[in-house]
């Protein structure tokens, strides 16, 4: 492949050279982190790679505007974009990330990324039209364009209908298997898409137009980004099941591998304690700034930073044993249950149109004021790549709960892995055919499943985690440091550069030779 060219498109991107509050306006989860570190895979396996995506001209939290011109980002040129009749001209921006240049689409009308479902049509369609014409600027005919979720589909149909890049091969990748993610409209919407009518049958069934089901017909490849989610897509779409695969994702190691654990000069069960002791002490500081909360340090940390959506199933699981997971360590309380003795830390904030998304987050600051949880539960209602990676990072117990079969494949969890930090997590998505139970007895495993799935066990296996917690601080006992090592090592095989290396000999060069 180091004589081909991937263009890899996505409409949410992790760009960290951006700065924070620029990064963060266009990023809102694991697709954002995804792509973001795409570019250290590609460029490691020497595949020259063309990284397309939006910078959205507001900030997504806040309504703020955004000016790329105030960012490392550089505008070379404006570019002119033909769509619904007119000509429209917009900045094309450029950034380099771990060695690619990305560009970088600044429509000013598009507004936030992941808007209502007709501002989205509009921003794709416009996508669509701007990545086929920034490739024909930059007379790139790149041999595959590997297209991120349903927003970046129309890049499909606009570069098929290019002479220019007829022998140009395209995989389609879906993030998701949940329901309310994969939208549909009213066929009445088609011609806001901005293609030719001839591709409006791809679009259809039941009489809507469903755009994720239009890149599963109009790729060449269909990816999951699990095992367990391709699948799942399979199902979904049974008459494609031939042309669907599904490779878990990967994430950077050099990127989010803590700077205490690289300044070691050699990593073992308890050097690795130690700088795991700095990390948590790094986070707790920040909380304390950002809360006025000390959390006390002497506890084991359980923490859940991640997008407030319905099918992550945080409150559910969560609200019947918080109490319990907080109370001193021991405490019988009225339903039975004995207290863990631990810190919760939540963050993350549910989509501006999921009223019940947004009820939880009132219910979580209401938490943090609760005689019983003060103190000890945090709640921090937002999202960004800084704070997610320090709380992942910092804390002794990450816990992953969606509901079976709907995590894609989950990202914060291999941020975790390859820091050395325990999971605790639904059995599924990533995590299905990779992670391994932990077992003190045999001293291997890295992660503890709730299974069977609900709230009871996920409270029982956090009380086995931190016993085993508590054996090692009180006791001496090392199983603990012991787990966080098997954690550690494994988080080498989650690695970006593997992910890639896999979609090149499993996708790339089987798509090409064909």
């Amino acid at each position: 492949m180091a004589d081909k060219t991937v263009c890899v498109v996505s409409a949410e991107a992790m760009i960290q050279g951006l700065g924070p509050f620029a990064c963060g306006a266009n990023q809102r989860g694991g697709l954002g982190d995804l792509f973001g570190h795409m570019m250290e895979g590609f460029v490691k396996n020497e595949i020259r790679v063309i990284p397309i995506t939006y910078f959205y001209p507001r900030d997504w939290q806040t309504g703020e505007m955004v000016d790329y011109n105030n960012t490392p980002a550089r505008c070379n040129y404006n570019l002119d974009v033909d769509i619904y009749w007119q000509k429209r001209s917009v900045p094309i921006f450029t950034i380099d990330q771990a060695g690619a240049r990305v560009y970088g689409i600044n429509d000013p009308e598009a507004g936030i990324i992941y808007p209502d479902t007709w501002k989205k049509v509009r921003q794709a369609a416009f996508f669509g039209r701007a990545a086929h014409a920034l490739l024909k600027k930059l007379n790139e005919r790149p041999e595959i364009v590997w297209c991120q979720e349903w927003p970046t589909m129309p890049v499909i149909p606009n570069l098929r209908d290019d002479p220019f890049f007829e022998k140009t091969k395209y995989i389609f990748t879906l993030h998701t298997s949940v329901h309310d993610a994969l939208d549909s409209m009213p066929n009445e919407w088609y011609s806001e898409f901005a293609i030719s009518e001839k591709y409006r049958s791809a679009f259809l069934r039941d009489g809507v137009l469903d755009p994720t089901l239009a890149g599963v017909r109009m790729a060449d490849l269909i990816t999951g980004v699990s095992d367990e989610h391709g699948g799942e897509i399979r199902r979904m779409y049974p008459e494609y099941a031939t042309e669907i695969k599904g490779f878990r994702n990967g994430t950077s190691r050099s990127s989010l591998l803590s700077p205490r654990i690289k300044a070691l000069p050699h990593v073992n069960p308890y050097s690795l304690w130690t700088a795991h002791l700095g990390d948590k002490a790094e986070l707790h500081e920040e909380i304390r700034k950002e809360t006025g909360v000390s959390l006390d340090p002497e506890r084991p940390d359980i923490a859940l930073f991640r997008r407030e959506a319905d099918y992550k199933n945080r409150r559910p699981m969560f609200e019947p044993i918080i109490k319990a997971i907080c109370a001193p360590r021991g405490k019988i309380l009225e339903d039975g249950r004995r207290g863990l003795g631990a810190n919760v830390i939540f963050g993350g904030v549910a989509h501006e149109n999921d009223p019940a998304g947004r009820e939880n987050m009132e219910l979580y600051r209401r938490w943090m004021k609760d005689p019983d949880l003060k103190g000890r539960f945090v709640y921090l209602s937002f999202y960004n790549a800084a704070w997610r990676t320090l709380a992942v990072r910092g804390c002794d117990i990450h816990v992953e709960c969606p509901q079976p079969r709907c995590e894609a494949c989950g990202t914060s969890w291999m941020l975790a892995l390859l820091n050395g930090v325990m999971n605790v997590a639904t059995l599924g998505g990533g995590h299905k055919g990779f992670s391994r139970p932990a077992d003190p007895q045999t001293g291997e495993g890295d992660t503890l499943f709730i299974e069977p799935y609900n709230s009871e066990t996920l409270y029982l296996q956090l009380d086995k985690a931190d016993g085993w917690y508590y054996d090692w601080t009180l006791n001496q006992n090392d199983w603990w440091p012991r787990l966080k090592m098997n954690n550690f090592l494994r988080g080498e095989e989650v690695d970006i550069t593997k992910m890639i290396e896999r979609y090149n000999t499993l996708c790339f060069e089987p798509l090409l030779a064909a």
